[in-house]
């Protein structure tokens, strides 16, 4: 009982809180709002209690205090819920500087201490600096001038339990504990998302320097190589006979700038525009004997087998997804195996609807340290391979979001100088 009580006031809270707070305001002007709101609300029930206990004790003037400041907290949560926010924050405390004073003029019951928590809200609440000087000077004019009219004056309109001086120097010191509580939050805040911009910024640097080096290194050279040799070839510099036997070497280049150039791309694609997946379903078994006959060349000059046994499932995804994920998978196990090994690729069912390619090698592996952060695209990194291949890093990066975005998952077991097995998830076709 108590705890749904307990949730019912909460829930009220909140939608007081949220009271002409916007989906397109800035974070800081809902917080301020929000604020606003509360100490409103907060504010409102003990100036009724006030207004009875005023009542009984036919103190009228105090009476006339409390009930227009009831309903000044009212119209400043109706001004918020028709975005006039400015003028709620003035109403606030204009009408805060004079009650206040005023009442403390009259019945000398702490109520000018209320001005330095209006000044305090002022400061923080206010950015534009006409409002903020003018507000500020009548704050504190008004606090000075009640001290010194106490000093100097014996007036009193009426006399408060001591009490009641209690509570309202009490109140006042709750308001400025608030208000600065917003403002150091407000600060931190703002500090954190500074903090985030400026990692988002230096990623962003280490990911741009990264693809100019890919741009300026593993794309220019195999071009360069492509380009002297036809120029060789050109001015009858070496035979035909000659360009035929370097033929193989220059198809590997070509088939490298290939791979590199569409990784690239793609990443950059997915960057700018998102990845947009059309799954349909795909046999896995014809795409793995496309990708060995394009790969067959550099199987065949590290001697090579590839093992493809039993596969006769069908995968639910974007057949273009799936050549770019299994070619960038044979291609990094090609490139990382020694000669004379085995590459195998193996499929199995699992009870969770679900088919996961294995594809295994013998080859150099990794360490932990390389595991953690190989599908990480805050990281572009890549070792040579066995035969000093080279490769951009982005390859693992790419199948990681393809196969994500066509509601899979991938995961590798490696061991340095052991191998690598890498587990592709995807949904079962059926």
């Amino acid at each position: 009982m108590l705890r749904q009580l307990f949730y019912k006031l909460y829930a009220f809270g909140v939608r007081v809180a949220n009271i002409g707070v916007r989906e397109d305001q800035a974070f800081h002007e809902k917080k301020k709002t929000q604020v606003i709101n509360l100490c409103v609300a907060f504010g409102f029930f003990p100036k009724l209690f006030f207004i009875v206990q005023n009542l009984v004790y036919e103190k009228y003037l105090l009476v006339a205090f409390n009930l227009i400041m009831a309903l000044g907290g009212i119209a400043i949560l109706i001004l918020n819920s028709y975005a006039k926010y400015r003028l709620a924050r003035l109403l606030i405390i204009s009408a805060g500087c004079l009650l206040f004073g005023l009442s403390a003029i009259f019945y000398r019951n702490g109520g000018e201490y209320f001005l330095l928590a209006n000044l305090i809200i002022i400061i923080i609440f206010f950015t534009d600096t006409k409002y903020l000087v003018v507000t500020s000077l009548v704050n504190c004019v008004f606090f000075i001038g009640i001290k010194v009219f106490h000093h100097y004056s014996d007036f009193v309109y009426d006399s408060v339990p001591f009490e009641r001086v209690l509570f309202n120097i009490s109140w006042s010191m709750v308001l400025v504990i608030i208000a600065l509580w917003f403002f150091k939050t407000e600060q931190l805040s703002y500090l954190r998302e500074i903090e985030a911009k400026n990692n988002e910024l230096l990623k962003t640097n280490q990911t741009k320097e990264k693809l100019f080096s890919i741009i300026a290194h593993d794309l220019r050279s195999p071009i360069g190589q492509l380009k002297g040799s036809l120029e060789l070839v050109n001015h009858d510099y070496i035979s035909p006979e000659r360009f035929s036997q370097m033929a193989a070497k220059i198809s590997d280049n070509v088939d490298q700038l290939h791979n590199t150039l569409d990784n690239l791309l793609r990443w950059s694609l997915s960057q700018l525009q998102g990845i947009t997946a059309n799954p349909e379903r795909t046999e896995i078994a014809p795409i793995l004997e496309e990708k060995y006959h394009i790969l067959q060349q550099k199987l065949e000059e590290k001697n090579i087998r590839l093992a493809i046994s039993g596969i006769t499932q069908a995968v639910w995804v974007d057949p273009d997804h799936l050549r770019l994920i299994l070619r960038n998978l044979l291609s990094n196990a090609v490139k990382y195996s020694h000669a004379n090994s085995v590459i195998s690729v193996t499929a199995r069912t699992d009870s969770a609807g679900h088919i996961t390619i294995l594809i295994q090698d013998n080859g150099t592996g990794m360490s932990d340290t390389v595991k953690s952060h190989i599908f990480h695209s805050d990281t572009i990194q890549s070792k040579p391979g066995t035969a000093n291949e080279k490769g951009t890093g982005l390859g693992l990066k790419l199948c990681r979001e393809f196969i994500e975005k066509n509601h899979g998952r991938i995961y590798v077991e490696s061991e340095e100088n052991k191998g690598s097995c890498f587990y592709v998830c995807l949904p079962d076709a059926g």
